[in-house]
């Protein structure tokens, strides 16, 4: 979503190793494939499109909205932020989101500005954020009813850096009083689930860093609004870095977007929501993908457990699927291949995974190379 989370939190096992606060559980051995490959006719899985939401850094002109719509993308969220912002473009604009609303689609509002860094919460930036999001708000013609999320774009569990968020969004609920406009969170699984307790949010978007604190027992909790299922990827029929989204199908297609007919007209509906979650699902287990359904047929890769993949058709005891939804990310291509279906678990749940909220609140002392890793360009000259 943001350099950060690019830079090192995709890089878990670093970032992990640092912040001690991984709920995802050892590798599993992969799961025996079928010995016979099956012969059915392949039938293709319903709703298996690409996902109906994305969020992306990038400006978007006519030529990159369309690319989006006509992969079958209804809504895409955008930033608001400080100026300068942190990433160039990454700000939405009064004229863009005149052409993303012109070209058909919704837009989603996220305010990020250096909220990959803990001085952002501990310095108490809450409010100067919420006016700023308002004003932006307002220039881009986002009506009441809609939401407006805010980052909270790393791995922190611990109570000391836990609870100067929770005063952020005490802050960011005050400035909103009055406004018409609802409140989200895009975090990890801890920090969602505090401020929901807290009730300080109304939608809840979990980052695609599933290994942070919390986030799999929030997921598994069932009281996440939208999951990031592919972190900065770049489809061919895109052709710029996307991250993409499915929503909890409890959301009835609503995940606070806004369109030009105003905020809930921008639902993506029941059914085509519940569509896209279906065809979709995560390994239970590490399991080998193989090249097609031919005796001896080549393996492509290992795919790891929890990892989620989109079926595209079945055949008998076997389920073709894509990885990354079809984007190259920096590290690796897509790959299509073929797994058996029984190592493909519902994405209602993280499979077999008795996560928790683990350091979630725990009053540990943490050093201020944690604290401000990611914080070099995050100053007060910057707002």
């Amino acid at each position: 979503m943001v350099w950060s989370r690019r830079h090192f939190l995709l890089t878990s096992g670093a970032a992990l190793a640092i912040a001690g606060c991984s709920t995802a559980k050892p590798s599993a051995p992969p799961t025996p494939a079928p010995t016979v490959p099956s012969t059915h006719s392949p039938v293709p899985v319903a709703g298996s499109a690409f996902p109906l939401i994305a969020d992306t850094a990038a400006r978007l002109d006519v030529t990159k909205v369309r690319a989006l719509r006509n992969q079958g993308v209804k809504t895409v969220f955008r930033y608001y932020s400080h100026i300068p912002p942190s990433l160039a473009g990454k700000d939405l604009q009064p004229e863009e989101a005149r052409i993303i609303l012109g070209e058909g689609l919704s837009i989603g509002s996220v305010f990020q500005h250096f909220n990959h860094c803990f001085r952002t919460f501990e310095n108490n930036w809450g409010k100067e954020d919420a006016e700023q999001a308002l004003r932006q708000a307002e220039a881009a013609g986002q009506p009441e009813g809609s939401a407006i999320y805010f980052g909270v774009d790393a791995d922190w569990p611990y109570q000391v850096m836990r609870d100067p968020i929770i005063k952020y969004f005490e802050d960011v609920k005050r400035a909103f009083e009055g406004s018409g406009i609802a409140i989200g969170i895009y975090s990890n699984g801890c920090i969602c689930n505090a401020i929901r307790e807290k009730g300080l949010a109304q939608y809840f978007w979990l980052s695609g860093s599933t290994g942070h604190s919390g986030t799999q027992a929030f997921y598994n909790d069932g009281q996440w609004t939208m999951f990031q299922n592919a972190l900065d990827v770049t489809p061919p029929e895109v052709g710029y870095g996307i991250d993409t989204n499915i929503a909890n199908p409890a959301s009835r297609g609503y995940i606070g977007q806004w369109s030009a007919a105003g905020s809930t007209p921008a639902s993506h509906g029941v059914s085509p929501t519940q569509a896209a979650f279906e065809a979709r699902a995560f390994l239970r287990a590490n399991t080998e993908l193989v090249q097609d359904l031919t005796p001896g047929a080549a393996s492509l890769a290992t795919l790891i457990k929890d990892r989620n993949v989109r079926r595209l058709e079945t055949s008998g005891a076997w389920t073709k699927v894509v990885t990354q939804e079809g984007g190259a990310s920096r590290t690796a291509a897509p790959l299509r291949g073929w797994v058996p279906t029984t190592v493909l678990a519902p994405m209602e749940h993280f499979p077999d995974n008795a996560s928790s909220y683990g350091l979630c609140g725990a009053p540990t002392a943490v050093s201020d190379t944690f604290k401000y890793q990611n914080c070099e360009r995050a100053t007060s000259r910057n707002r």
